[in-house]
């Protein structure tokens, strides 16, 4: 009965001084998951990295739209006063062109400095059709 038990247990498991020796040692087969979790770490780190940089990206990105975008609210507010203000003058100037288009004003002007005087007597001349230029000035 011994010699079966030592029999089946030499089928069942081996013994230790065999597993031992094709066992590698401890350290060895710590090695390959280190360097597993390393690689592992290494990339979640390169994925960190890329992460930052691409927020940064994005950030800058945004504060530099908003830059513009307030660039252009202050073009758009200058051109604004710009076109308030040439709406004002183009307004002065067309009431000037109005005073000084009216014909009480022209007729100030005609008699202050080009010196016309209104006339008193207004003469009309009637020119017949057969009369010529000479027939005309002979009767006057």
């Amino acid at each position: 009965m011994a010699a079966a038990a030592q029999a089946r247990q030499a089928t069942v498991a081996p013994r230790r001084t065999e597993d031992t020796e094709h066992r590698p040692p401890p350290a060895a087969r710590r090695a390959p998951q280190a360097r597993q979790r390393a690689a592992q770490r290494a990339r979640l780190m390169r994925l960190f990295v890329v992460f930052v940089v691409c927020l940064t990206v994005l950030a800058v990105g945004r504060v530099a739209l908003s830059f513009a975008v307030v660039q252009k609210s202050l073009q758009t507010d200058a051109v604004t006063r710009e076109v308030g203000r040439l709406s004002a003058q183009n307004q002065r100037l067309q009431e000037i062109v109005a005073n000084q288009g009216s014909s009480v004003n022209i007729r100030k002007i005609a008699e202050k400095q080009l010196g016309l005087v209104v006339p008193a007597h207004v003469q009309y001349l009637k020119v017949h059709r057969t009369a010529t230029a000479a027939q005309v000035a002979e009767r006057d």
